[in-house]
């Protein structure tokens, strides 16, 4: 059996699966586990509960192509182009939520994710692993659970070094959700006496501090993707519409909200750990096709077959408002902040 690496941070990673599990009930509808053809992928699982769906791609991935409020709409963005293909020689976006290493590079991260993976299926979780990649020298393996009775969606990524040498990533988890929503990020105020920077805004070179997208407030950060206009530039390179940002919250959670709908991530977060990109935990990409909530696990060096696991909980609140005011606002996600708490 794989040992997990054994350090202060994998074991609060590992603290954060534990206390976190999901609870079922005897008296819920048990969670219902089919294998289907969505949209044009054979081996999909669908996960139903009653209370929210998903879909699990196993033909390519790892990826949860689709999540939502039972009798509501996909809440993940799905490129229409990419659908039901695989074997591809390079990697493709597709949509959805995939995993990442980072920091970020063509050869590991980027790794192509196009071949079949190996499925388990137990109780209310679907397994997912993917093929070895030779590029990362790691193995990707997801657990999706689903409990009966929950409006959470519990994902446990884990990735096995499977090189003959060390190797140090920081795993990466990317949703690419639907677009005309508003994204919310929470950021750390620290002690007003510090003499020392207490918080990042972290900005990517085709970032605008401007654009019209972000309400750069005190204590939060909306990116309202309603507000972002389609580029008028072809060619190569960046498009006008792509912006990327990214902040060192440590408040494990990120959030967005769309057609009534509550989308709520919550991850943990580690004091010590280092972080890519600046520091980031939460970082933030939008176009006009699509925006992604992405968050990032401490960077951590893993031993010839250890691993490291990153959990996240997927909370979706339906007949959900959010005010437009930053305070008003934070009040209300406070209140679905609070009741997910770690």
């Amino acid at each position: 059996m794989r040992r997990l690496v054994p350090s202060v941070l994998a074991l609060l990673f590992l603290m954060g699966v534990a206390q976190a599990q999901p609870l079922g009930s005897q008296d819920m509808p048990p969670t219902l586990i089919a294998k289907e053809n969505f949209l044009g992928w054979p081996n999909t699982y669908r996960l139903n509960n009653g209370i929210i769906e998903a879909r699990i791609l196993t033909d390519v991935g790892p990826r949860i192509i689709d999540v939502h409020p039972a009798g509501g709409k996909n809440l993940l963005y799905v490129r229409s182009t990419e659908t039901g293909q695989q074997s591809e020689p390079v990697w493709k976006f597709r949509g959805g939520w995939r995993l990442w290493v980072a920091p970020e590079r063509k050869s590991t991260t980027y790794a192509v994710d196009n071949a079949p993976c190996r499925v388990e299926v137990s109780g209310a979780t679907v397994r997912v692993m993917a093929p070895p990649e030779r590029e990362s020298g790691l193995q990707k393996r997801v657990d999706v659970t689903l409990a009966p009775g929950e409006s959470r969606l519990r994902i446990v990524s884990r990735l096995t070094n499977v090189s003959g040498g060390p190797v140090t990533y920081s795993p990466w988890s990317l949703s690419a959700l639907r677009p005309g929503g508003r994204a919310f990020v929470p950021v750390d105020l620290g002690p007003s006496e510090a003499f020392d920077a207490v918080r990042h805004y972290i900005l990517w070179s085709y970032a605008k501090i401007d654009d019209p997208r972000y309400k750069f407030g005190n204590r939060l950060i909306e990116i309202d993707h309603r507000k972002v206009k389609a580029s008028l530039s072809g060619g190569k390179g960046r498009r006008d519409d792509e912006s990327k940002i990214g902040v060192d919250s440590t408040q494990g959670w990120s959030a967005y909200h769309i057609d009534g709908t509550l989308f709520l991530k919550r991850f943990p977060t580690s004091h010590e750990g280092r972080y890519p990109d600046g520091g980031a935990t939460i970082e933030v990409y939008s176009s006009a096709e699509f925006i992604e909530l992405e968050q990032l696990g401490p960077l951590t060096t893993i031993e010839p077959g250890d691993s490291i696991a990153f959990p996240e909980d997927w909370w979706l609140f339906p007949r959900v408002e959010i005010p437009s005011d930053e305070t008003a606002a934070l009040d209300r996600l406070g209140l679905y902040v609070e009741k997910t708490a770690w």
